[in-house]
């Protein structure tokens, strides 16, 4: 039986959590041997892995460079002796690197999951270490290509496998979610889901809704999420005098019945990688407008499954809701088209099965 290592920075709830949890229950039910290492943390997906029966083992590396925290992420690994080991996040795809030739040389796969503009230094030594992994896998083209050209990674060394979603179901009446955050009948939700981040281009759709509810006052806007960027964009919406209908409802974990209590799904960042938020919001039936960064273009095909705009671009965002709201044909259209282009594409079982045959096939140019 084959032995398979995930390890990842930490187990919150997030998107590289959801796809490991995804990977790890998969490959269990193939009948490979499957365990878990996290960095530090514990986390809501860690429960999640122990309810399948699939053992979680934990680094607790809180500082950075702690030498007794890298001694036993070396330990975890040895005890295990996996044939691969599958690093997802930038810290756990170094540390994983880093451990490996002390731990028996075990396959190494790493994820790339986003086009980091923020931190040169996460290229640097994705450069400095990659001579340490066999693979690296991106989770869209536009990764890929990001990381080959400014991280300097040779091609052969990329592969890109998407992720993956799975269609969710509301637990809550559509009209009793939409009366938690103040919706009224005629009112047309505007739902964003993620991290109050730059990144995410929030301080854009503030600027796109005060420019809205001036003629068009029955838009609701809300978000789902936390991060550090909240007292910034709390100060963007008090500024836009917009406070009564730009809501903040800070981390969720009922995202599918905010999907079910929507009318439009807007993603406006800056820079991504595969947004689940977008796959999920596809998934589940809305209609989406995203900015043309990597992953959301490929998700999205502008005027058939979505629209897209260009990112930094507030009054084109604007334009791009205000069509949608203003045309409840086109939001039926482009939401079915949506649904079907995602969940078509981007199965969890062509998911698992690519990664499986990454991992059989590395396996075979060791022997």
């Amino acid at each position: 039986m084959p032995k398979i290592l995930y390890l990842i920075t930490e187990l919150d709830i997030g998107g590289a959590e959801k796809n490991l949890f995804r990977l790890a229950v998969a490959m269990k039910s193939r009948d490979w041997d499957v365990e878990v290492a996290a960095l530090s943390g514990r986390g809501e997906v860690a429960r999640w892995l122990a309810g399948e029966g699939i053992p979680v083992r934990y680094a607790d590396m809180d500082v950075k460079g702690d030498p007794a925290a890298f001694a036993r992420l070396v330990r975890i690994i040895r005890r295990f002796r996996p044939d691969v080991l599958h690093t997802f996040l930038f810290h756990a795809n170094v540390a994983g690197r880093l451990a490996a030739p002390f731990a028996r040389f075990p396959v190494v796969v790493s994820s790339i999951r986003v086009a980091e503009r923020r931190r040169p230094s996460h290229l640097r030594m994705d450069f400095l270490t990659h001579f340490l992994m066999d693979v690296e896998v991106c989770v869209s083209e536009g990764v890929r290509a990001f990381t080959h050209e400014r991280a300097g990674i040779p091609e052969r060394k990329l592969v890109v496998i998407p992720n993956a979603v799975e269609p969710t179901r509301p637990d809550r009446p559509r009209q009793v979610v939409r009366a938690e955050f103040g919706a009224s009948a005629g009112d047309v939700v505007v739902l964003s889901v993620g991290r109050l981040d730059p990144q995410k281009g929030y301080a854009y759709l503030v600027e796109a809704a005060a420019r809205l509810l001036i003629s068009k006052p029955n838009i609701l806007f809300v978000v789902a999420g936390e991060g550090g960027d909240r007292g910034r964009v709390e100060a963007a919406i008090a500024s836009a005098s917009i406070q009564g209908r730009f809501k903040l409802l800070g981390w969720r974990r009922d995202t599918a019945d905010l999907y079910a209590a929507a009318d439009i799904f807007v993603l406006p960042s800056l820079w991504e990688g595969m947004p689940n938020a977008l796959l999920e919001a596809s998934a589940a039936g809305l209609p989406v407008v995203a900015t043309a960064v990597e992953g959301s273009r490929e998700i999205v095909e502008d005027g058939r499954t979505g629209i897209l705009v260009a990112p930094r671009d507030a009054e084109a965002l604007a334009l791009a809701i205000e069509r949608l709201v203003a045309d409840p044909h086109l939001r039926s259209q482009l939401a079915a088209a949506g649904q079907k282009a995602v969940l078509e594409r981007h199965d969890v079982e062509t998911f698992v099965r690519s990664h499986e045959m990454l991992y059989q096939r590395l396996l075979t140019k060791r022997t």
